[in-house]
């Protein structure tokens, strides 16, 4: 009576929480397709993570068009279909290709306050150098030469116009795009393209926002064509490599469980026959993978499309628990489910406690991906465990089979391989311990490491080759590498920008890197200022400002002042054209901090022999920092992988004494060994992943040894048809991984291929032979 309340209140709370989830689905769930969200949020150093974070958020939601035609007039027709869609849906908040006419008189007004001391760089060099004929001359060009400004306005306000010339010193993005009307095109091949380019209003990596996104550009494509048949679309953004990646993650999520599925349960029909172990099997199976599901979005808030491909990996580990109690049907001596359940629950509540070890360890890393695995899984084979102890013996009326199954002799035979004592049984242990000590030895002549970041992500060749083309036409190449200059205050901050240009200007001259971006550009320090407003005043209008006005016929009084305050970063407005300005200061935590941004880095090494002498100046390049975190934490991975070898020990020992404990971890302890360098002979290097893949080769296969250290006597044949089909299941889950063409994924299903396959080999060896039950 006990069991069955038990059996139905727990049927009522899966009941109740897939509504639940039912629920949660239908209001929509985020699935996050960013293989760089497994990164850890917080940077040893904050300063960069406040950078890179501010950098990445700015990348990630900027997109890029160039519409092509061999007629300008349908290339620009066109482009203005697509910004015209783009605009009405709703899914960018502003468009940076669109021609700002105003926008030279905006930055005028922001700066004209300042203008005393306001120089460009050539200006300031003329003054230093006693040049100051050169700046008059100039002037004076200006107002009586061939497209001279003639603004007697102007000229009253800023006489030498000096102003003028600082704005026309700012940087620009050098491109080979050039202003049509209100686009910017570029010709190429006789083809016109015209650039539509903006900032997205929606969050790139979310399923919802991409897909009404793609929707409103493959509609707009659609119009587009039908004016321009030739019409060439290329594009770039984050935004298309996520949706692409999404869409693969959720194909291969389909193929591989389905896969899954129906292999396991052609594994139960084939074996057990009829439906009921089919129908048990998938109460366990779907109950887990459906409460992870929901356990999984009530911690996180959003499911990452990794934890779903290894979330679908819990067919293959949670049918293990179903197996070894469907396997007692071959067992004569438990007639009725209740004896069943006694026979397994040892080994079902061991094992799921030393698996549970392994993937708690997940928690412990520091990769926000890795802890939703963990989360999915711990929840996932728990669920399906208890299903098993609670619901079996309520629904299952199986009877015993006959002894003498065919399948049951067959896994008879694996036992026997470790027990029997004959001269064919000793050479076939021989020979296939010397086969793996062999490819063991090969796999450490060619082991590598690799955590280079940009092999982690499989990106699509054609949306590389647009990136690549988007790049050539546009002259825009992007760039994830820059120098992080930090001081006590803004003021020193700005002075030491100063002078880094310097530097920069020089590596660019050489050709180390194509072009440089810093705050001080724009503003320059108030010590900067402070000079340029005595260099003015002492050796440009002291000398010459009488005679200049005389020699051009004004009698009136410029209207020049020196104003009280100095133009600093916090006075420039934060959209528009001074929008870079606030993107590039990262301060905080009462430090101030400014990005440099370096453009088209050619000689790495060069920029950083360049700064070696400056303190607090770092050079960052995104994807190497990424890439070292990875081999930080890979070795954090092997830590892990001891730690669960310490935590399960105990509780093994326990159950079974020192020796014999030391004998059920052996098979998994030699899978984690060999596994890696038998992957590296497949072409699979080492990374994190295969590091983190093996943390759960020793937990699964750990359950193996201990199905067999819970066995004796005539239940052995039983006990190893059930570790059989487990391993071919999770085989099964984890090959499909292995096809994955998402290379984390690929080298982690590897892994767990190789090491779930030996820790299976050599499971029997752990189990008492002698032990009799």
């Amino acid at each position: 009576m006990i069991r069955r309340v038990g059996a139905i209140v727990w049927i009522l709370a899966i009941v109740a929480a897939v509504a639940y989830l039912g629920i949660r689905l239908a209001s929509g769930v985020t699935l996050e397709s960013n293989i760089l969200a497994l990164l850890p949020r917080q940077e040893r150093d904050a300063s960069v993570q406040r950078a890179s974070d501010r950098l990445a958020n700015s990348l990630s939601q900027r997109f890029g068009f160039l519409v092509g035609s061999r007629s300008p007039e349908k290339a620009i027709a066109a482009a203005h279909i697509l910004s015209s869609a783009l605009k009405q849906s709703g899914t960018v908040t502003a468009f940076s290709s669109t021609i700002d006419q105003d926008a030279q008189k905006k930055m005028g007004a922001a700066y004209f306050p300042y203008r005393s001391g306001l120089l460009s760089e050539a200006d300031r060099a003329d003054l230093k150098a006693g040049r100051a004929e050169a700046l008059k001359d100039r002037a004076m060009a200006s107002l009586y030469g061939v497209g001279g400004m003639a603004d007697s306005r102007l000229m009253a306000r800023d006489p030498f116009f000096l102003l003028p010339s600082y704005l026309l010193s700012l940087p620009t993005s050098q491109t080979r795009l050039t202003v049509d009307g209100d686009v910017l095109t570029v010709q190429d091949g006789g083809i016109t393209y015209v650039l539509v380019s903006g900032d997205l209003s929606g969050a790139p990596y979310a399923l919802d926002f991409q897909k009404t996104f793609h929707k409103v550009v493959a509609e707009a494509e659609t119009r587009m064509k039908a004016a321009a048949p030739d019409l060439t679309l290329i594009r770039t953004g984050a935004v298309f490599y996520a949706h692409d990646a999404a869409n693969e993650a959720l194909d291969e999520t389909t193929v591989i469980g389905i896969a899954s599925l129906v292999g396991t349960m052609a594994l139960i029909l084939i074996v057990f026959g009829g439906i009921r172990p089919i129908m048990l099997d998938a109460l366990a199976i779907g109950s887990g993978v459906l409460c992870a599901f929901l356990g999984t979005l009530l911690v996180f808030g959003q499911v990452h499309v990794l934890s779903l491909l290894f979330g679908v990996s819990l067919i293959g580990i949670s049918v293990d628990y179903s197996l070894q109690y469907f396997c007692e049907y071959f067992d004569p001596g438990a007639p009725d489910s209740v004896t069943r359940l006694k026979r397994v629950l040892p080994g079902l509540a061991i094992g799921l406690a030393t698996t549970l070890i392994g993937y708690c360890t997940l928690l412990l890393a520091p990769f926000p991906g890795l802890k939703q695995v963990a989360t999915f899984s711990v929840i996932g084979l728990s669920v399906s465990c208890f299903t098993v102890m609670l619901c079996y013996p309520l629904f299952d009326r199986h009877r015993p089979y006959q002894p003498g199954n065919r399948f049951v002799r067959f896994a008879a035979k694996h036992w026997a391989l470790w027990e029997a004592k004959s001269t064919m049984a000793v050479g076939l242990r021989i020979i296939l311990i010397l086969a793996l000590a062999a490819m063991a030895a090969g796999g450490i002549a060619k082991f590598k490491t690799d955590d280079d970041v940009h092999h982690f992500q499989s990106l699509s060749p054609d949306l590389k080759h647009q990136e690549t083309e988007f790049a050539r036409l546009s002259g825009t190449p992007a760039g994830t590498q820059f120098l992080l200059v930090r001081a006590a205050n803004e003021e020193a901050l700005l002075q030491k920008e100063e002078r880094l240009d310097a530097t920069l200007l020089r590596l660019k001259k050489n050709g180390a890197i194509a072009d440089f971006t810093s705050v001080a550009q724009y503003v320059p320090s108030v010590a900067r200022q402070s000079e340029n407003r005595a260099l003015v005043r002492d050796r440009l209008f002291a000398p010459h400002l009488a005679g200049y006005l005389s020699e051009i016929g004004y009698d009136g009084t410029p209207d020049y002042p020196t104003p009280k305050g100095f133009l600093t970063p916090g006075t420039l407005p934060n959209a528009g054209p001074f929008a870079l300005v606030k993107l590039l200061d990262v301060s905080g935590a009462g430090e101030a901090a400014h990005v440099l941004l370096l453009g088209d880095v050619r000689d790495a090494g060069a920029v950083k022999a360049a700064i070696s002498g400056t303190s607090d100046v770092r050079f960052v390049s995104l994807a190497d920092d990424w890439s070292a975190l990875f081999a930080e934490y890979r070795q954090y991975a092997i830590a892990l992988l001891a730690l669960s070898v310490a935590l399960m020990f105990p509780l093994l020992a326990f159950r079974y004494g020192l020796v014999r404990a030391m004998r059920v971890l052996a098979p998994s302890l030699l899978a984690v060994v060999v596994a890696p360098l038998i992957a590296t002979l497949a072409g699979v290097p080492f990374t994190f992943f295969n590091a983190m893949a093996l943390i759960l080769v020793l937990s699964v296969g750990v359950d193996y040894s201990v199905f067999c250290a819970e066995t004796g006597g005539e239940r052995k044949p039983v006990t190893t048809l059930a570790i059989a089909l487990a391993a071919l299941g999770t085989i099964l889950a984890f090959g499909m991984l292995a096809l994955s063409r998402v290379f984390a994924v690929h080298a982690f299903g590897m892994t767990m291929l190789i090491g779930i396959f030996i820790a299976w080999l050599f499971a029997p060896a752990a189990g008492d032979n002698a032990r009799r039950k």
